[in-house]
């Protein structure tokens, strides 16, 4: 795919890594439209990012996409505005397994499986579409069990295991769909800012984090970017680790 002017939706585009994969879109010419819970830093982000890429490329919609009607309007509002969504990053996620694990899970599966289907019924070509790439964020937690944060891991599991299952759909190729998944390994964003108020064992996860280090969302944006570019890319898995440990790794095709 050729990003230049594609729209392109970001969700949890506000946070750390949405940030980073915003920007590296805008770079490469595509109109990005932002979804966020955050109205302040949403807006704050859209007034930055307007006056450096231009205000056509870049808009904020204030969207909990845990709300289903909601999710819908904001979606169907970027059609409204732009005519089309080329690309689908489904990025949210929160940590909560001591505060409010029912909505850790509505944010980091729910809204990933409600935008991935938002995406698929307006790019699908046999149903008038033009075709697209959704590009869903799981996590090592998601390849890997961490005693830490099950819920978590329970989450970012069941984003794989739904991503794979349209990828190896039989007829992707004729819907003009790509799926892929991006899991990083560990980054700091507003995701994690006290691991301790949000994650079981708090000490045994902070020995997890300073043996293995964070990573740069930047880097992690790059290896979206190169998913959305790679027109092979459909099933893949890319497993992203801190800079200097082998960052990027494509640990499985499904597309055969």
């Amino acid at each position: 795919m050729h990003i230049k002017g594609k729209v392109a939706i970001v969700t949890g585009g506000a946070g750390g890594l949405g940030q980073a994969m915003v920007r590296a879109l805008l770079e490469k010419e595509a109109k990005v439209c932002i979804f966020d819970i955050h109205a302040d830093r949403g807006a704050e982000i859209e007034s930055s990012l307007q006056s450096q890429f231009g205000g056509d490329n870049l808009s904020f919609w204030l969207c909990d996409v845990t709300n289903e009607k909601g999710f819908k309007e904001a979606f169907d509002g970027v059609v409204a505005r732009h005519g089309q969504v080329d690309i689908m990053v489904n990025n949210v996620g929160i940590v909560s397994e001591k505060i409010d694990i029912d909505k850790m899970l509505l944010v980091n599966l729910g809204s990933i499986i409600r935008g991935s289907n938002l995406a698929i019924k307006h790019m699908r070509k046999d149903e008038g579409g033009a075709g697209g790439v959704i590009v869903n964020v799981s996590s090592i937690a998601g390849l890997e069990p961490f005693f830490t944060a099950p819920g978590y891991v329970a989450a970012k599991t069941g984003i794989i295991g739904f991503t794979r299952s349209w990828a190896r759909n039989p007829y992707v190729k004729d819907l003009g769909l790509r799926f892929c998944i991006v899991c990083p390994t560990a980054f700091m964003s507003f995701i994690i800012p006290d691991p301790a108020s949000q994650a079981l064992y708090a000490e045994d996860l902070k020995k997890i984090h300073g043996k293995d280090g964070f990573e740069d969302p930047k880097d992690i944006a790059v290896s979206v970017i190169g998913l959305l570019e790679d027109d092979d890319s459909n099933g893949t898995i890319l497993h992203t680790r801190p800079k200097g440990r082998t960052r990027r790794v494509k640990i499985e095709v499904t597309d055969e």
